[in-house]
């Protein structure tokens, strides 16, 4: 591709290089406008004599048809992609399910000069009963790119699993929930953490099939977790106190019926006081203080993982911390 100032007579099939304003400086022509002999007309009228375009030479792939290609390279079965214009597309998920992202084949697909590809980030839930489904936006930044680095961008984009990838949720996933606090305290404890997590369960295609109060006794905590989880894919736990170390009651009756892969603690604010368990193959997750309401917190980081079947490691929840001091906006659930 060539950028040239060009004579009106002589610019005929070329792309207008700049917005183009008539005399009362409204946008007369749009840059990225191919030149028909309409449009030349139009620029004579408004006393122009020459004009700055770009011209695509052979090897040239316009911006729409790269970004149309690049675009049906990326999507799997769950992900479609809208109509490019101005060389942009956007990347949907046609399920409601998780993100996943390759990012060294992202970071090397933006490597290519003039083409970008920005994802949301990975893990997060998408879908179209979600806050958003967009995935990702795809743009070529010139007019036009080169057949070769177009091959170079659909070599990375072609291979699966794809760069980008969402996996849906499995509907009817089954989840019990425990309160361990003082008897006196049971009530509360069901009033504040129950609507929560009933609607975080939903919203993930799971459902709430039993709940249990106990004591805080180790004894007691360690037979109801047994009890539900042997009918559960997940449990949750709630308590009178969050998790704040790794031999709290909670845990302790947890790893008496056996619990495996124990943790606590996440670099995640809000929810750094969350706490992770597997009996044996159930997870089991306790819930931090901000978990009784809906703003985004670790939970939301953490549960559609353990719903999709992921056994988190103390090195997953560690890489948390990589943009887990969450904004304003995205406690407020507002980062779609």
């Amino acid at each position: 591709m060539r950028l040239e100032r060009r004579a009106i007579s002589e610019a005929l099939g070329t792309i207008l290089m700049h917005n183009v304003a008539d005399e009362e400086g409204s946008r007369a022509l749009k840059k990225g406008t191919r030149l028909t002999d309409e449009h030349l007309r139009q620029l004579a009228e408004l006393g122009r004599t020459t004009v700055d375009v770009a011209v695509l030479e052979a090897d040239d792939v316009h911006e729409d048809e790269a970004a149309t290609a690049l675009a049906e390279a990326l999507c799997t079965d769950p992900i479609t992609h809208s109509r490019s214009s101005g060389g942009r597309v956007n990347l949907r998920s046609q399920v409601d399910g998780l993100l996943e992202v390759d990012a060294e084949r992202l970071l090397e697909l933006n490597m290519i000069p003039g083409i970008t590809l920005a994802t949301r980030r990975p893990h997060t839930v998408v879908g179209p009963n979600q806050e958003t489904d967009n995935v990702g936006t795809l743009k070529i930044i010139p007019f036009a790119v080169s057949r070769r680095e177009l091959e170079r961008a659909l070599e990375l984009a072609r291979p699966r699993p794809g760069i980008v990838e969402v996996r849906p949720f499995q509907p009817g996933r089954r989840a019990a929930m425990l309160f361990v606090a003082e008897p006196a305290v049971h009530a509360k404890l069901r009033d504040e953490y129950l609507p929560a997590t009933q609607s975080r369960l939903e919203r993930l295609g799971a459902r709430l099939v039993a709940t249990e109060d106990v004591p805080q006794e180790e004894e007691a905590i360690a037979q109801a977790a047994s009890r539900l989880a042997e009918n559960a894919d997940l449990l949750v736990i709630a308590s009178q106190t969050s998790v704040m170390d790794e031999d709290d009651t909670a845990l302790r009756g947890l790893r008496l019926a056996g619990a495996e892969g124990i943790l606590s603690g996440a670099p995640v604010e809000p929810g750094n006081l969350l706490a992770l368990a597997y009996l044996p193959g159930t997870p089991v997750i306790c819930l931090p203080g901000c978990a009784k309401g809906l703003k985004r917190n670790v939970v939301d980081l953490v549960l559609p993982r353990l719903l999709l079947g992921d056994r988190l490691t103390r090195r997953d929840i560690a890489a948390l911390g990589l943009g887990g001091f969450l904004t304003a906006a995205e406690r407020a659930g507002q980062s779609g």
